[in-house]
């Protein structure tokens, strides 16, 4: 079952024919679909011309009038590739972003409300206008490429009470047009929670990180490890932890421990 919330209303439907290689931009329409269970609403995506989408407020409650549900999620690709959606606002009510709900989009902020719990694989892929980010307490899963390859990010602050910092979470190497491998980042700031016990290798690779600030302490820290995953010898599909030096990940980047954020 889907309904029509809005049609946005920087999206003038215009009629006439393309004028110097410009075309006309439509109305976008942002989808709203009941759960199979008929308990709450999930944000499924945008129909009609997606260059139309620049902002959107995704309310608490939707429904007819009479029988308001909460919206609780953001679809997977729901908000994919609306290049021009530069403002956006979701409520305290939505529990999951999923799978690049928001991957591409040039919003250069964005607050995630507390109450998510799960933001999914390359939630906020891709989007290269992002310049900071702050995960809240309430998430339980940050999942990987989370941030992967957002060029402008300059501050991420971790609050979620995780213990791994998984696969590609801010990695921000990517490939040129011309097929060549090159560093484009901006991100030198990382804020770190108390519960982290362990970092994926490429989960912060490409960055010039320049300070760390960890909320734990220095027994904590020093117990903290990075790690890649490799296939056991001889043994296929079984994998073991290959653990890796900090001062060999992390540089001359510098430590802050029992930091406040």
């Amino acid at each position: 079952m889907k309904r029509l919330l809005f049609t946005a209303a920087a999206a003038a439907m215009l009629v006439s024919v393309c004028v110097l290689g410009s075309c006309a931009v439509g109305e976008a329409h942002v989808e709203y679909t009941l759960s199979e269970d008929g308990t709450h609403y999930i944000v499924s995506g945008v129909t009609g011309d997606i260059r139309g989408l620049t902002k959107l407020e995704v309310p608490e409650t939707y429904g007819e009038e009479g029988s308001l549900l909460p919206v609780t999620e953001i679809g997977d690709e729901a908000f994919f590739r609306c290049t021009r959606l530069v403002e956006a606002k979701i409520p305290q009510t939505i529990e999951r972003i999923g799978v690049r709900a928001f991957a591409r989009c040039s919003f250069s902020e964005f607050v995630i409300p507390d109450g998510v719990k799960v933001i999914d694989d390359g939630a906020f892929g891709m989007c290269d206008n992002l310049k900071e980010i702050t995960v809240p307490e309430s998430v339980e899963t940050l999942a990987v490429r989370a941030f992967y390859a957002c060029s402008s990010l300059q501050k991420a602050v971790i609050k979620a009470q995780i213990t791994v910092l998984d696969r590609y979470t801010l990695y921000n190497t990517v490939p040129s047009q011309g097929g060549n491998v090159y560093m484009h980042s901006s991100l030198t700031q990382v804020y770190l929670p108390a519960t982290l016990e362990k970092i994926e290798i490429s989960a912060l690779y490409g960055n010039p990180v320049t300070d760390i600030y960890f909320a734990g302490s220095e027994s904590a820290w020093n117990t903290l490890y990075f790690y890649e995953l490799v296939e056991k010898e001889g043994k296929e599909d079984e994998y073991e932890e290959k653990v890796y030096e900090k001062s060999k990940v992390l540089g001359s980047a510098k430590v802050h421990l029992n930091a406040e954020f």
